[in-house]
């Protein structure tokens, strides 16, 4: 190979890569109408086609955006006032990364192998009533992320630049940020992908490494505890914070094989919470101001050149970003319970969710008391049980307990079953269980700050043995009849099923294709 091969290939790498951001956004801008009218969120068009699914470097971008923001510097500061050095938030950020990533990466296996969204799963596993539970509980979850965040962004501004207003400002942009829903997911903030987000982060990597050379003032520090926590009561407000819950919508567009959604979900968490928590641990450190927004204009100074309105370019899209997801999600729930109806559309829908999104934003900070802590712990014990009971019903039923659901179509509402009633039974065990051990609630006399260890994840393991022991109570009882009790659709009471096999469009496509056959456009 000559010296001239060497440059070449390089070159050729790179244009390649241009090539293929620009059929990205060639792609995002074609499917704009098709994301408006249905984006698959129906039970007539609730499959994503395999023809349909999109490289891995595009779902590395699509989460490094919604993973890197200022809500996961606010992570950063908020466990530097807890009282953590810089290791012990290190090693917070690392282990509920992997706690998160080890759950998404089931709940993403679910989506991609069945092309359907999370409330549309519901239906199929959960019958009308629990999917409905679930589909109100996803939609509650997110657009208390909505007012959050939106009022998050106000403060934000108030600290750069004493703008006040807060609540009005708060209110104003909830209502303001499902824009880019309605005119489609699909597009959702390209530039911000491309050209924000990384320069967001080579601004938080100069602000670590300029914190670093201060030396000890950074490295030995011990922070005093303003407001303490334990160690594992970090670990889990972190994991709330990462849960989204409705892991499915997004990967429904990806390759359906297990393992490949890990890659892209380490490269955001590395370069996206990770960074950016130790980055507001930083950011505390050495800002003389009080509050997450005025040390926000200390650190603009300090590594940005005081650049104010820098940062408040990035602070709109990056916010923007972030609640277009937690848009998305809602309104796909909201689509699942309303979308079937002849003459109703999703920008109905989109409208609705915009309206709940702007209460949200004055409910989540003015009147539930430590409402970000909160909206953390519910939503970590709430959505990803559901996810988890979906995952075990397809995946693990049929190998342990001889039951097979086939999630091949999405079943019209007049042929959903009206309830399963062991996965709502496994649902209400785990999450009652969730929220005593994360304080949600407590009985009379108790410490109504009482943490149990990692209740999310000690949730998630209650929700996959009580649905396997509930099911195997449920076929030992009920014989003949497990369908039922099962809630299985009308159409397949009486269909011929392999008891023991996983069936779903990934694997009908899979018996159809050769061995060395791909799935059109889902290569990375």
């Amino acid at each position: 190979m000559s010296a001239h091969d060497h440059v070449d290939g390089p070159r050729e790498e790179f244009a390649h890569d241009l090539e293929e951001i620009a059929a990205d956004i060639g792609y995002e801008r074609a499917v704009v109408d098709e994301a408006v009218a249905h984006d698959y969120s129906t039970s007539s068009s609730g499959i994503v086609p395999l023809s349909r699914r999109r490289p891995m470097w595009h779902f590395a971008a699509l989460e490094l955006t919604f993973e890197a923001g200022f809500g996961f510097l606010l992570l950063g500061f908020t466990i530097h006032d807890a009282g953590f050095r810089l290791g012990s938030t290190l090693a917070i950020l690392l282990l509920s990364s992997g706690i998160y990533i080890a759950y998404a990466t089931i709940g993403g296996f679910i989506g991609s192998r069945t092309g359907q969204t999370h409330s549309l799963l519901t239906r199929s596993i959960f019958g009308v009533v629990g999917s409905w539970i679930v589909s109100t509980l996803t939609a509650i979850s997110l657009l208390g992320w909505v007012g959050f965040q939106a009022n998050f962004t106000a403060q934000i501004w108030d600290g750069l630049y004493g703008w006040g207003h807060i609540l009005v400002l708060g209110l104003i942009l909830a209502g303001l940020m499902v824009i880019n829903n309605i005119l489609g997911f699909t597009g959702i903030s390209v530039f911000a992908r491309y050209l924000v987000t990384p320069f967001f982060i080579a601004w938080i990597v100069y602000t670590i490494i300029k914190g670093l050379t201060e030396g000890s003032a950074v490295l030995g520090a011990t922070p005093k505890a303003v407001a303490p926590m334990s160690f594992l009561a970090a670990v889990g407000l972190a994991v709330g914070f990462y849960v989204w819950g409705n892991e499915p919508d997004i990967w429904r567009f990806g390759k359906p094989k297990f393992a490949w959604p890990i890659a892209p979900y380490v490269f955001a968490f590395v370069f996206g919470p990770v960074l950016f928590g130790v980055g507001g641990w930083i950011m505390a450190q050495i800002s003389t101001d009080h509050g997450f927004a005025a040390s926000l204009k200390s650190v603009t100074h300090y590594s940005l050149f005081g650049a104010l309105w820098l940062t408040f370019i990035i602070s709109v899209l990056g916010q923007v970003s972030i609640n277009d997801g937690n848009y998305y999600a809602a309104i796909n729930a909201g689509q699942n319970m309303l979308g079937g109806w002849s003459k109703w559309k999703r920008v109905y829908t989109c409208l609705v969710m915009g309206g709940v999104g702007v209460l949200a934003a004055y409910i989540i900070p003015y009147v539930i008391t430590n409402g970000f802590e909160k909206l953390a712990s519910f939503i970590s014990v709430t959505l990803p049980v559901a996810t988890i009971i979906m995952a075990v019903d397809h995946f693990v039923l049929p190998r342990v307990v001889r039951v097979s659901r086939p999630l091949t179509q999405v079943p019209a509402w007049s042929e959903t079953a009206l309830f399963n009633w062991p996965a709502l039974a496994a649902l209400l065990v785990s999450v009652v269980f969730g929220s005593y051990a994360t304080g949600l609630f407590s009985f009379a006399g108790e410490d109504p700050t009482t943490y149990w260890g990692l209740p999310a994840a000690e949730t998630w393991v209650l929700a996959i043995v009580a649905y396997v022991a509930f099911a195997a109570l449920a076929k030992a009882l009920a014989g003949p009849s497990i369908r039922k009790v099962m809630g299985f659709p009308s159409y397949l009471l009486d269909a011929q099923i392999p008891d023991d096999q996983v069936i779903d469009p990934a694997s009908e496509a899979e018996d159809r294709l050769p061995a060395t056959a791909t799935v059109a456009g889902a290569t990375a």
